[in-house]
């Protein structure tokens, strides 16, 4: 399972599951186990997520940590341009 196109849903179900417990740190066996999942099937997966910082790893290897890499919100938006 290295092509990761071939793996959206997969991808999705990982980051909806970060996106819906934000404070949730997991391994790769925590996750697998959660998901009903291989760890094995999930762990390019999760190294993809970690790649596009949707997830952020704590730790490497089979100890690593995983969790919801929260987006940044701007709390003003720079609207002067509208201004006449």
């Amino acid at each position: 399972m290295n092509d990761h196109h071939n793996n959206v849903p997969l991808q999705l179900e990982c980051t909806l599951y970060f996106e819906k417990n934000p404070y949730a740190y997991e391994t790769i066996e925590g996750l697998a186990l959660r998901l009903g999942r291989e760890p094995s099937d999930l762990s390019p997966i999760v190294q993809h997520l970690v790649s596009l910082d949707i997830i952020e790893a704590l730790g490497e290897g089979d100890s690593a940590i995983y969790h919801y890499n929260q987006p940044k919100i701007a709390s003003e938006v720079d609207l002067s341009w509208e201004q006449v």
